[in-house]
């Protein structure tokens, strides 16, 4: 009888202790979307550049900034979706990691990978799967930009993700 009420008592701790490590990652996705929907440039900028475009096809100019603005983000008012999202706890706070995708303006596939800090969903870092802006408008500092971003991404996500 006693090691029926032993199992039980261990079985019944096991679930609760398992139902803490899972998080509602629901409550985080809208908190993501905003995010990467205020980094997002002005979508009216994309027809600017299109439209120009459409006047002068030969303008080299016009068409690498067309990529750069049109193509660099996520277009939020297209569907979204999410993957790998993970939890994570470094030095006692918790982070949610994972990956956002869907398309550009030009309908492109695109993916971004995010870490937001929790309970607050607040975004503290990110790195898109290409950066097209960074290198179509050759611009040193957009590169230099682009790579330290990069560097800071990592630097957190080995200490929030592993």
């Amino acid at each position: 009888m006693k090691t029926k009420q032993l199992l039980l008592v261990l079985l019944t701790l096991a679930q609760c202790s398992h139902a803490q490590e899972q998080y509602n990652f629901e409550d985080v996705k809208p908190a993501v979307i905003e995010f990467f929907k205020r980094g997002a440039g002005n979508p009216d900028g994309c027809d600017v550049f299109k439209q120009q475009l459409a006047k002068n096809p030969e303008d080299e100019q016009a068409r690498k900034m067309m990529i750069g603005f049109c193509d660099s983000d996520l277009d939020t008012s297209k569907p979204v979706t999410f993957t790998e999202m993970t939890s994570h706890s470094s030095e006692g706070r918790p982070y949610v990691c994972g990956i956002i995708s869907g398309q550009t303006q030009l309908g492109r596939k695109i993916g971004a990978r995010f870490i937001a800090a929790e309970p607050y969903h607040l975004v503290l870092g990110f790195k898109y799967s290409r950066r097209p802006i960074a290198y179509v408008t050759d611009d040193g500092f957009l590169v230099d930009e682009f790579r330290s971003q990069l560097k800071a991404y990592n630097e957190l996500y080995a200490k929030a993700c592993k």
